[in-house]
């Protein structure tokens, strides 16, 4: 990793966790509010279902208390009551006129209050009534363990009878606390777990585009190195061509050698941009159906080159003819360029069926490049190659073709670019422009 990214990757590094703890946050704080939220219901929701059991309790035990002839109060039909053997607590209170209250019948005493209250409840009842029958009062207290209960009291009194009765029916404040208590376990443990998987999933789709901005990073920093070093040679060529003193006879020439640095530096930022732009999705290879060797031919005339000879075949292929262009032109340079050590050697060219080949008479491929010529920046006896045969092999994967380059028979190399040829017979394939 180069040094001037080091502070670019920690920004993206520091945004990573910066998402990812926002994403926990967000979850967390989503989850605490839903999770207190369905508590709190449930609570509620067992609380009146609480107080509905107890009032249903002692109502029903007070309808069924029944006295004889001889007004001695009958209990049997409450003991034997299914109401009164089920998870309720029930005290049967009686009180004569001038007496105190006395605890006539108890079920599951532990669930009660203690005696003092449960004679205030029996009493607040009692006043509470205002003589209507059967009109039951809710209460909160504590047992004698200290659990928080409710408490239903009903009255029953009968005109011809000297005494009152008060059914007391108590539970804990919360139908089935125990149902309650795992249901908070259950939201808390899966709320934790719903947590740490939203962080686990924020973190690792952060890394994702954590990667992808890494490889657009390299993209941007590999698209700003070949521009520099492959300008850098034209740049410097021209700087020379302006700072020397031609002769009136020689300015013709300088012009145009200046003319054609300035041609290849175009060349070279627009195939830089074109590569760049696709390989980040920004823009897609035209699709044209065109006459390659009419291609090849206009380009061998731009570069208007005596040793340039031509052999061309009729060959029709789709693609883009500004990428397909640029790639030949690199082809033609690098022959001229190994070729130059025989100013007599033609560069030679041919074209048929959805190949251009482009053969120079140079010293051949050095065999430290020969496993991969066609890498950027590979080096070989006359230092670094550049991007030009780099171009060459991307514009060919692009178009679903390759690049090859070899020995020829001879001496020199045979630089090859391949293209799947159009099938013109069975029509213009769909996006093809013509």
């Amino acid at each position: 990793m180069s040094s001037h990214r080091l502070p670019a990757v920690a920004r993206l590094r520091r945004a990573r966790w910066l998402m990812t703890g926002l994403v926990t946050a967000i979850t967390a704080t989503a989850v605490l509010a839903l999770g207190f939220v369905a508590s709190t219901i449930d609570s509620h929701s067992r609380a009146i279902e609480a107080d509905r059991q107890v009032e249903k309790v002692a109502g029903g035990l007070a309808r069924a208390i029944q006295h004889d002839d001889k007004n001695v109060l009958d209990l049997s039909t409450v003991i034997d009551d299914d109401l009164a053997k089920g998870p309720t607590a029930v005290v049967v209170l009686v009180r004569k006129q001038g007496e105190s209250w006395k605890q006539e019948h108890t079920y599951l005493r532990s669930l009660m209050p203690s005696d003092t209250e449960i004679t205030t409840l029996a009493t607040q009842t009692e006043d509470h009534s205002n003589g209507d029958l059967y009109a039951s009062m809710l209460n909160t207290s504590t047992d004698i363990t200290g659990r928080k209960v409710r408490v239903a009291g009903t009255p029953v009194y009968w005109t011809d009878w000297d005494n009152f009765v008060v059914i007391l029916a108590s539970s804990e404040s919360m139908d089935n606390p125990g149902q309650h208590r795992m249901l908070v376990w259950a939201l808390a443990i899966g709320g934790g777990l719903l947590v740490l998987l939203s962080t686990a999933a924020a973190y690792l789709l952060s890394g994702r585009s954590l990667r992808q901005a890494l490889r657009l990073l390299d993209e941007h920093e590999q698209f700003l190195g070949d521009a520099a070093h492959e300008l850098r040679t034209p740049l410097t060529t021209l700087k020379l061509l302006t700072e020397s003193r031609p002769k009136p006879e020689e300015v013709q020439q300088t012009l145009a050698e200046a003319r054609k640095l300035a041609d290849r530096m175009a060349r070279l930022v627009t195939g830089l941009l074109a590569r760049a732009r696709m390989q980040t999705g920004i823009a897609e290879p035209e699709r044209t159906l065109l006459r390659l060797d009419q291609l090849a031919e206009a380009v061998a005339e731009e570069a208007a080159d005596d040793r340039i000879t031509v052999t061309a075949h009729p060959s029709v292929v789709v693609g883009d003819p500004q990428l397909l262009g640029l790639a030949i032109r690199n082809m033609l340079e690098n022959g001229l360029t190994h070729g130059a050590v025989n100013r007599s050697a033609p560069v030679e060219v041919h074209i048929a069926e959805g190949r251009v080949s482009v053969r120079d008479h140079g010293p051949g491929i050095d065999p430290v490049m020969s496993a991969s010529p066609f890498d950027r920046g590979a080096a070989g006896r006359s230092g670094r190659n550049g991007i030009g045969l780099a171009l060459v092999a991307w514009v060919a994967q692009a178009h679903g073709g390759n690049a090859s380059i070899e020995p020829a028979a001879g001496g020199g190399t045979i630089a090859t670019l391949w293209l799947p040829p159009a099938d013109i017979t069975v029509g213009v394939p769909a996006g093809v422009r013509m």
